[in-house]
């Protein structure tokens, strides 16, 4: 029996639920009492992982709906949800649980169910050949040769892992001029003595030249290395062992050339299914883990010669390759996946590949294609073919897609982790020096993790709502300053708006960590902007045009810090607000404190209350624009 089938749940009662891949999955519902589910979930796992699975309370009117999704017209979901006696379900906002569809080589409906059971091993040991072949076939890709040419200019790293002894490693110095092949590892680190004791620094580097006793490695380094080796690479870096981690220069000199070191990297290695370095990622997977709960139901699927049948898997977490690893949650890695030419990823039962020819990624071992998530925006591309296509959109349509794109996978950014939290500029450099090269803008266009074109969009931004956050730098007007997950109003102005009034970049002066390299770190900034802006008074609870001015400013507003209750926010005060965009239909901006003598800094952004413009509207056109300074 395999592993999948003997893992799985199937009983007399499940087994009457049946699957018909024949027609479209639309209609294909199947309703139970609340009543009698409560009554087969003493006997059948599927019920009763039914009956947890809601969030809201069940009453006895309530009755469970098990309905298909498909997509390319391949059945991929079992929908489960809880309805209420008008056939709406019970919970409104939340997102219903679905069971991944699947099926085995040799089922009958594998001939129909694409997707296959999870590789509970990598498959190194099982075929060592493998990914050496999938590297020998993609140089001979065109569009992955033209990659590498581009390549070739990349800055390379300061030293390098040399792996070619099989008895032990050695740090080594590469020669400045020099552009080894070598594969960069992308990993979650941890947080245990072993990993702290790894770390190369300014007194064991000497010795580390002369050899490294790999025992001594935590396991995804130790895997890593045999990657490496398989596929006939002399070098691997690795950040931990190949930065001087306790001399601060040396570090934030390294961490500046990221976009180089990983588009440069011959290929990538993602350790995505390590929750730290220690685990490794070349282990066999338990099957509960990688499943969750395991279903088995029969398939039908009717045809001129008859009916198939046979039978399906559901699985409670995805079998496709979906980017929830614990690897998907740390910030670093974002601009590693997304800038690598070759990307290895190492998943939880699913291994990928993913290239310039194969941009979207592809399977290689275990589950089904890999999810939407895997494909790369416009602006993180270094193909001559991509940035060929992504310009010829952008004079045909304009940059707004392209700008878009870069406010998405910085919401995206910001939900992730940062143990540092001053490292939130550092730990995307490498995006954004990617997407100068790809908009054609220079270094001086970006602003502390803001782009002077259209910077109308890029400052609303604001905190995610019941998210906590804290101020953590200068300058406030970025949103970088802030160590929480935000997002932002500008989408709104992701096109222009007709006799909109926009705000206009100025003038900026930047103080950086290091003048050689503006997508780095920021030691302080100023903004000069032109637009309308008054002051205001703040009450405590709502703005109003002047403290003895009984009437409200119909304004939502999204304080940085803490829902406006941290220091800089007094109880009352005069505020200033500043309309970055204003037309007939919006007014979004900036609440700010401060004065024009001393400057302004940002405290918050505010939104227009829907049918309330013509206040807000009379409000700013009392003004001309002028210039305003922000820090």
């Amino acid at each position: 029996m395999s592993t999948v089938r003997f893992s799985s749940h199937s009983c007399e009662e499940c087994e009457k639920i049946v699957i018909d891949g024949t027609g479209p999955p639309f209609g294909q519902c199947s309703y139970f009492p609340h009543g009698e589910v409560q009554e087969l979930s003493q006997s059948c796992d599927l019920f009763k992982w039914a009956l947890k699975s809601s969030d809201e309370p069940l009453y006895e009117s309530n009755k469970l709906r098990f309905s298909i999704s498909d997509a390319c017209e391949d059945l991929k979901y079992l929908n489960v949800e809880w309805m209420d006696e008008e056939n709406e379900p019970v919970s409104e906002f939340a997102t219903n649980p679905q069971l991944h569809i699947f099926s085995e080589e040799d089922d009958p409906a594998a001939k129909y169910i694409k997707a296959r059971p999870l590789a509970l091993s990598p498959g190194i040991s099982d075929d060592p050949g493998w990914c050496l072949k999938l590297y020998k076939d993609c140089l001979k890709h065109k569009a992955c040769k033209a990659f590498m040419e581009k390549n070739r200019n990349n800055i390379a790293p300061a030293r390098l892992l040399d792996v070619r002894s099989n008895s032990q490693l050695r740090l080594y110095t590469v020669p400045q001029g020099e552009h080894p092949l070598y594969a960069a590892l992308s990993y979650c680190w941890g947080r245990s003595q072993q990993q702290q004791d790894t770390k190369t620094t300014i007194a064991n580097v000497r010795d580390r030249r002369g050899g490294i006793d790999i025992r001594q490695l935590p396991q995804s380094i130790i895997d890593a290395v045999e990657v490496t080796r398989r596929l006939e690479l002399s070098y691997l870096w690795v950040d931990a062992l190949c930065i001087l981690q306790d001399h601060e220069i040396d570090r934030k000199s390294e961490m500046s050339k990221m976009a180089s070191i990983y588009r440069g990297a011959t290929i990538t290695i993602s350790a995505a299914s390590a929750d730290d370095s220690t685990e490794g990622f070349l282990r066999n997977y338990n099957p509960r883990k990688a499943y969750g709960s395991l279903f088995r139901l029969p398939y039908h699927n009717k045809h001129a010669g008859g009916v198939v049948k046979g039978s399906v898997f559901l699985s409670e977490r995805p079998v496709a390759d979906m980017y929830q690893e614990n690897i998907d949650r740390r910030a670093w890695t974002m601009q590693e996946d997304m800038l690598s030419l070759r990307l290895l990823r190492f998943g939880s039962g699913k291994t990928t590949w993913r290239c310039p020819t194969y941009p979207n990624a592809k399977k290689i071992y275990g589950g089904d294609v890999p999810g939407v998530n895997n494909k790369d925006p416009n602006f993180c591309v270094s193909s001559p073919y991509r940035i060929a296509q992504v310009r010829s959109n952008i004079s045909a349509f304009g940059p707004w897609g392209s700008q878009e794109d870069w406010l998405r996978a910085i919401r995206e950014y910001t939900l992730r982790e940062l143990s540092n939290p001053n490292d939130r500029l550092p730990a995307c450099a490498a995006l954004a020096e990617n997407f100068a090269a790809v908009m054609d803008f220079t270094s001086s266009d970006y602003l502390a993790g803001l782009w002077k074109n259209n910077i109308h969009m890029h400052l609303l931004w604001h905190r995610l709502e019941g998210k906590k956050a804290e101020s953590i730098f200068n300058p406030t007007w970025s949103w970088a300053s802030i160590d929480g997950p935000i997002g932002f109003l500008g989408f709104a102005l992701s096109e222009p708006t007709p006799g909109a009034k926009n705000a206009k970049y100025v003038s900026s002066s930047m103080k950086y960590e290091f003048d050689n390299h503006k997508y780095s770190g920021v030691i302080e900034g100023s903004l000069r902007l032109n637009g309308r802006w008054k002051y205001a008074y703040w009450d405590s609870y709502f703005l109003r045009r002047s403290s003895d001015d009984a009437d409200v400013l119909p304004l939502t507003i999204y304080w940085d810090e803490n829902d406006g209750n941290s220091s800089d926010v007094p109880k009352s005060r005069m505020m200033c607000c500043f309309e970055v965009s204003g037309s007939n239909h919006d007014s979004l901006g900036l609440v700010l404190i401060g004065d024009e003598s001393t400057g302004f800094r940002r405290a918050g952004c505010f939104k227009h209350i829907q049918n309330a413009m013509s206040v807000i509207r009379s409000f700013f056109d009392e003004t001309e624009p002028r210039d305003i300074v922000i820090y």
